[in-house]
């Protein structure tokens, strides 16, 4: 069976700053590195995760989408938009543009969508 990973597993594990519940996400990790475990990690949960390290741990923007695009890459990771979700993960880090715009110029270039948007971001920054 898949699971759903929350946002509160991953910040554990990538914050490290409650010592049991670190300790269980990256029990947890592990089982998902080695593909004993299999989760989703939806798109809304990771904009999450990238919101609170950033403003609550003033975590850099690309250290956090490196480790998540790590994350992704594991066994046990079974999005059917892993792709997307980790050329997002690079935009959001190079371009410097928001998680849900680097979403929107990945998905439009990946699967040939059009994009209809007022903001300068993903008109001027997704080409």
């Amino acid at each position: 069976m898949v699971s759903l990973i929350d946002t509160n597993v991953i910040i554990r594990f990538l914050a490290a700053d409650i010592e049991e519940l670190h300790r269980k996400s990256t029990e947890i990790f592990k089982r998902i590195y080695r593909g004993e475990l299999q989760v989703e990690i939806l798109g809304a949960v990771l904009m999450e995760v990238l919101f609170v390290m950033d403003k609550g741990y003033k975590d850099p923007k690309s250290v956090t989408a490196k480790a998540l695009q790590e994350i992704l890459m594991f066994r046990g990771v079974v999005n059917p938009d892993k792709h997307i979700l980790i050329d997002a993960l690079a935009i959001y880090a190079e371009k410097k543009i928001d998680f849900v715009d680097a979403l929107i110029c990945t998905k439009a270039k990946m699967e040939s969508y059009g994009k209809i948007s007022f903001d300068k971001d993903v008109t001027h920054k997704c080409e």
